[in-house]
């Protein structure tokens, strides 16, 4: 394997790593029983979603720089970004995601133009409950998928 691929691999573990850090952090926030809670939970599970579709967001730049040798840069380059890791690549790489994880993952991704658009007081507490909810099951989802990318990451040539 290439010294990028293996940087590549370092970068993802990382990334996966801080992604884990998240759902930790997000554990301990469903555990503060105060009612006073209620008041500033929501900020903190938009914060945490917000950072969450982030970390995935920088693997899938990672991979697309270092393996497909290019990022989508247009408007809608985020959407463009998810549909390039469910494409399998001749002669560069697999499918990074399946149809299914993608379609999980858009939705963290559209919740994430929203945060970024709304004040807080204006997000919906039930969509960042269900979020939050299936944010564990999504990441390990993402891993799995992961752990056989890097499986066949020796098998991917670098062009010279």
């Amino acid at each position: 394997m290439t010294p990028n691929l293996i940087l590549l691999e370092a970068r993802i573990r990382k990334e996966l790593d801080h992604l884990e850090k998240l759902v930790e952090e997000l554990r301990s926030v469903n555990k503060i029983k105060d009612p006073g809670a209620k008041s500033f939970r929501p900020r903190v599970y938009a914060s945490i979603l917000h950072d969450f579709y982030s970390g995935m967001e920088k693997i899938f730049i990672n991979i697309a720089r270092e393996i497909d040798h290019s990022v989508p840069a247009d408007r809608g380059w985020h959407r463009e970004l998810l549909d390039q890791m469910t494409l399998d690549i001749p002669d560069k790489r697999p499918a990074v995601l399946d149809d299914e994880l993608a379609s999980r993952i858009r939705q963290y991704l559209s919740f994430r133009h929203r945060f970024r658009n709304l004040y807080g007081y204006e997000l919906e507490p039930d969509r960042l409950e269900e979020l939050t909810q299936n944010m564990g099951g999504c990441l390990q989802k993402l891993k799995r998928r992961l752990e056989a990318f890097f499986e066949l990451l020796p098998d991917i040539t670098e062009p010279l």
